[in-house]
């Protein structure tokens, strides 16, 4: 099959993922998905590992360091170079890691953005810098979301966290996957979307499997399980696809 042919076959052949939040399992399988996309040329194989990599937690987790991270990054955004739409959502999905780092970072007590370099991507690390004291780094008016995440992290509402922080990299991919049908950057867009549902759904069975050890253990009056504290359990926002060489 020609090319167009052949990407026309493989997007068909994908199941709708549905709306965030609304399936408790995902339509189809990573095995099967693995399977459709056989069917992509080597080249493209390559890239959306790498991207995938680079925009899923357990693909950056292997890095000790963020430049290491940033330094990636660069090379990913270079290697896409054909793909402009590509590159602009791992800019986009860099620069939203920032400003959950800045985050953090400040809510664990660090008074400055300190090398700001060595630790953020892209566009706002100069304002995140300029206001450090502010609770949406001055960037409220145009991404509120941001002063979300701040109450979010104060209040320790870690499932609010995780909700908030999926939803931004959905709408990410919702606004560039609109721009493409039946090419590469729809597949790329749709493995990135499954990434996330699939984080979501296995979140919700750990999450489940969890609140009935609390209560069988309650219920056999042994009080409060140890092991075991919502509170303060902080997880990744995603999971990696796991193709050869990337992290799982």
């Amino acid at each position: 099959m020609s090319q167009p042919h052949q990407y026309i076959a493989l997007v068909t052949s994908l199941p709708d993922l549905g709306k965030l939040f609304t399936r408790k399992s995902v339509p189809i399988s990573e095995f099967r998905l693995k399977q459709r996309m056989s069917m992509l040329e080597a080249e493209h194989t390559g890239l959306l590992q790498e991207l995938v990599e680079i925009t899923a937690w357990a693909g950056v987790a292997k890095y000790d360091q963020d430049l290491e991270v940033i330094r990636r990054a660069n090379q990913v955004v270079n290697d896409l170079k054909d793909y402009p739409d590509l590159q602009h959502l791992v800019g986009t999905r860099m620069e939203t890691r920032t400003l959950i780092a800045a985050l953090r970072r400040r809510r664990d007590g660090q008074e400055t953005a300190g090398d700001i370099a060595s630790w953020g991507y892209g566009r706002w690390c100069g304002r995140i810098k300029a206001n450090w004291s502010d609770p949406a780094f001055g960037l409220g008016h145009f991404m509120p979301w941001i002063s979300d995440a701040h109450r979010f992290l104060q209040a320790g509402d870690h499932i609010g966290m995780e909700r908030l922080t999926l939803t931004q990299v959905f709408r990410q991919l919702d606004h560039f996957g609109a721009l493409h049908e039946f090419d590469f950057e729809a597949v790329a867009i749709y493995v990135l979307r499954w990434v996330i549902v699939e984080r979501w759904s296995r979140y919700n069975e750990d999450d489940a499997r969890d609140r009935l050890a609390t209560l069988v253990e309650a219920a056999l009056g042994n009080g409060s399980p140890s092991g075991i504290d919502p509170a303060v359990t902080e997880f990744p926002t995603d999971n990696s696809f796991a193709f050869e060489g990337t992290t799982s």
